[in-house]
């Protein structure tokens, strides 16, 4: 069966159906073939829905066709073996085959439409319409009231037939289908939507039943002069719709479905006292319009909801890269582009900071200068890229030796760096400045044009405790003075503001 079956779906994967799914398979659709003649067909032995062929549609579209001819042959000896308990052996095999014929040309208009397996969407829905309770049933009746007659099984005429059978299988599909994928297929998992139960939730639902307990108790639609018809129960339907989302919504409409035909069955005429066959048009009718409406509106419920969080999780995917780039963007504007330390910008800033709360701890506050010596001639006899790749070694070298938390080390222009720690004297700040010194010569980067012959540095130390209400201009102009005096004796060398 799986070569007259086109693609989307493909044939091997981990679908494929387990072993017990063939032992499964059989007894439930002879167990709904049992269920429809207890249920579903009146005295008259006329069927209201025909449930069993939904059984093998079911199994096809969840496992997407894969074994299918072993599946429809299991279900085809199951239907041959409950028919021979109404028809002959011919009529039996005959009429099974027109079932089978009904839900492969079902499920190969299916996937010729290319409709999800579990109908998660609303215009699969509206197409397994089409190709299940409309063609395949149509098609269906049209061979089997033929065969009926051909066999002198009916005195019915041809056309009421094919309405009966047609109504009985769409139905069936309609109804069963559904119920068969949300316990078991895709639509169990892609549909359905948790939900957080409310007080209103079990008194609508208590309600509800009390409702159907009702009107399926009602003889003729009425209790005491009051009409009580099926229709009243679809307001509570298209409730469990919108609040339970589509496994709940088929579970409900099968029941009631269900029961619809098994007291129309009893005798109790719960669409009033009319014509037996006018009787079942109603209760047809009124599944249909069940069917339609409640599994219809959960899955559009469904879909929209899940459209909805997608586009929750677009927009928080989008918020959380906008965020990274607003973060990534902030590092950027405080980092130098050349040297990747903190840039002028950052260090106005980390000083403002560090200045306000060393004002009111009473801690001192130290800046060191560092200026590189002769760096002009240094990239006149390098060259500019050599002396770019200078100030990345420098800051390197000046980033490594500052590990303490809130110190900062920054470039401040040019071939200029600062250095901003907290200490705890004059000392201590001097150290860190001929720390810095010292592992810069310690490079030993070669300078033909300085009179070291390395790269070195001069370095201005300032430490100062802030009073609340001075500018952070004090600090950074003492450092300039002592660089300025560094610079003035010689170079290569730490001076104290």
């Amino acid at each position: 069966m799986n070569a007259l079956l086109p693609p989307p779906y493909p044939t091997i994967g981990p679908d494929r159906p387990p072993w017990w799914i063939y032992l499964l398979l059989p007894l439930l659709h002879f167990a709904s073939v049992k269920l429809t003649f207890l249920c579903a067909v009146t005295p008259e032995n006329e069927v209201v829905v025909w449930l069993p062929n939904a059984v093998l549609l079911a199994a096809l579209l969840r496992y997407r066709g894969q074994r299918g001819w072993a599946m429809a042959a299991l279900t085809y000896s199951s239907d041959v073996l409950a028919a021979l308990s109404a028809f002959s052996a011919a009529g039996a095999v005959l009429l099974s085959l027109v079932n089978l014929a009904e839900v492969l040309l079902t499920y190969w208009l299916m996937r010729r439409l290319q409709v999800s397996r579990g109908l998660q969407r609303f215009r699969d829905f509206g197409k397994f319409i089409v190709a299940g309770p409309i063609v395949g049933a149509l098609l269906a009746a049209l061979l089997a009231s033929a065969v009926l007659l051909q066999l002198d099984a009916t005195t019915t005429p041809y056309f009421t037939l094919v309405r009966l059978w047609w109504f009985g299988d769409a139905l069936g599909l309609l109804i069963y289908t559904p119920l068969l994928l949300s316990f078991s297929g895709p639509m169990a998992s892609g549909l359905s939507h948790p939900t957080r139960y409310t007080l209103l939730d079990g008194t609508v639902v208590l309600l509800g039943l009390a409702l159907a307990g009702l009107v399926f108790s009602a003889h003729r639609g009425e209790i005491s002069g009051v009409s009580v018809t099926p229709d009243l129960l679809l307001p509570p339907v298209l409730y469990l719709a919108v609040r339970f989302g589509v496994r709940w919504t088929v579970l409900a409409v099968a029941l009631i479905a269900l029961a619809t035909a098994w007291v129309l069955t009893m005798g109790h005429q719960p669409f009033g006292a009319v014509d037996v066959h006018l009787e079942i048009v109603r209760a047809q009718e009124f599944i249909l319009t069940l069917c339609t409406i409640g599994i219809g509106f959960a899955i559009l419920l469904s879909e929209l909801k899940a459209h909805e969080r997608g586009l929750e999780d677009k927009v928080r995917e989008r918020t959380q890269a906008l965020e990274a780039s607003n973060t990534q963007l902030a590092a950027l504007s405080a980092t130098d582009g050349l040297t990747g330390i903190a840039n002028r910008r950052r260090f106005d800033e980390v000083l403002a900071s560090e200045w306000s709360r060393a004002a009111r701890s009473g801690q001192p506050l130290a800046l060191v200068m560092l200026d590189l010596d002769f760096f002009k001639p240094y990239n006149d006899h390098y060259g500019h890229l050599a002396g770019d790749d200078c100030l990345r070694h420098v800051a390197r070298m000046l980033a490594a030796h500052l590990h303490r938390t809130g110190d900062l080390v920054a470039r401040y222009g040019g071939e200029e760096f600062v250095l901003l720690a907290s200490v705890r004297d004059a000392a201590d700040a001097l150290h860190i400045a001929e720390t810095a010194r010292l592992a810069l010569a310690a490079l030993a980067l070669p300078h033909a044009a300085s009179p070291f012959g390395v790269v070195t540095a001069s370095l201005g130390v300032a430490l100062h405790v802030p009073a609340v209400g001075e500018a952070t201009d004090l600090l950074v102009q003492q450092a300039d003075r002592a660089l300025y005096r560094a610079k003035a004796q010689g170079r290569n060398q730490t001076r104290m503001g």
